[in-house]
């Protein structure tokens, strides 16, 4: 895409967007592992489909954002997270599937392109901050502009979800009850370790709105590819009096009642696997090896394969944090995972439960402990 060609077609001002009084920092590091697990990975793992309409935003849309000049959209596609830039002025797509670099820091995730300097191009930025801000760039000049939604998704139920969740939130034309929805913004969020409310910013174009229709904001969370939570209720915005901030609520797709009851103090919990952000699996040739007992008075009992182990825990709300105290110093057959166990658990962060079982996230590569109760 060069200069001349955009600035031509859509003129100053209409091809640079921020959403939001302060714009979010671009990232210039490596991911705080002490703070935010990796978006990035999840991000490239997310399902995939190109297409070609700019209205029905495609599965794998991982941004769709609009102005009254352009429409860009930052998808997946083999993995490699791409980019479109829409010119609405000339009906031509002057971007179309470019990879783009993903970088993220504590403060949010950066999509960029940077064009050819020598041949006129143009670097595109799209950026997502931790606290919902969106900015979208061209050639390093933003602009403000106030057709947007923002707002929070949140839950009732007090589960903490797993750092690699998906948040997806979308502003949709949900007039035509007979008719598929037309989606006029998008974006998805990864938890990153984070937990609800998650902050979220819409861009829209104020010329696909028409006062005599409505609009409405909906989310869904999901895990693994499964459906966990999604907005059962219309939160209408925009049009018919209503605003432009929406607080939205999710609600769970299964009860939660029985995962409720259960508390860390419920079981001895034996180790069924500690999975990392890489890929890679660590699975115990005999769980019941492997286990920790969390005492109402916040004392630990842990079982390290051949070693034993105490320690102490500090609970609030999903987060969680253990304190390794004296150990026995045995040395274990070679292929024990003893070490790695208790490095995870020394890197304790938030915990949850799902189906029984109890699961905690470490800040030690991003890391997943899965436990499941001792017979």
């Amino acid at each position: 895409m060069s200069k001349k060609m955009l600035s031509q077609a859509i003129g100053v001002g209409l091809a640079v967007v921020t959403a939001g009084s302060v714009a979010p920092v671009v990232a210039s590091a490596h991911i705080s592992r002490h703070h935010l697990s990796d978006p990035v990975a999840k991000l490239a793992q997310l399902p995939e489909e190109v297409g070609d309409d700019e209205i029905t935003v495609p599965e794998g849309t991982l941004v769709f954002s609009q102005t009254a000049g352009i429409a860009a959209r930052v998808y997946n596609s083999d993995g490699v997270p791409r980019l479109n830039l829409y010119n609405k002025q000339t009906g031509m797509t002057e971007v179309r599937g470019v990879p783009v670099a993903v970088e993220s820091t504590e403060t949010g995730v950066t999509y960029r392109y940077a064009g050819d300097l020598y041949a006129g191009e143009l670097t595109v930025e799209v950026a997502i901050a931790t606290s919902g801000e969106q900015t979208i760039t061209i050639d390093d000049v933003p602009q403000q502009t106030d057709e947007t939604i923002t707002g929070t998704v949140s839950y009732r139920p007090r589960i903490a979800l797993p750092s690699d969740a998906v948040i997806d939130i979308s502003l949709v034309d949900v007039s035509r009850a007979d008719a598929p929805t037309i989606t006029l913004s998008s974006q998805k969020i990864v938890s990153g370790g984070r937990q609800v409310p998650f902050p979220f910013t819409l861009l829209y174009d104020p010329e696909q709105i028409s006062p005599g229709l409505s609009y409405a904001v909906q989310s869904r969370i999901t895990i693994d590819g499964d459906l966990k939570f999604v907005t059962t209720t219309q939160f209408p915005v925009i049009t018919n009096g209503h605003p432009n901030e929406v607080e939205v609520q999710v609600e769970p797709t299964t009860p939660v009642a029985a995962a409720e009851e259960i508390q860390l103090t419920s079981a001895i919990w034996q180790l069924e696997q500690i999975r990392y952000r890489d890929g890679v699996r660590l699975v115990p040739a005999s769980p019941s090896n492997y286990t920790i007992e969390f005492t109402a008075n916040g004392n630990l009992a842990i079982r390290a394969d051949c070693n034993q182990v105490s320690g102490s825990y500090t609970q609030n709300d999903s987060g969680l944090t253990i304190e390794l105290g004296p150990t026995t110093l045995a040395a274990c057959l070679p292929e024990s995972i003893d070490q790695d166990y208790l490095q995870a658990l020394q890197h304790a962060n938030i915990h949850f439960f799902e189906n029984g079982n109890l699961f905690i996230d470490t800040k030690l590569n991003s890391s997943t402990m899965q436990f499941s109760v001792l017979d």
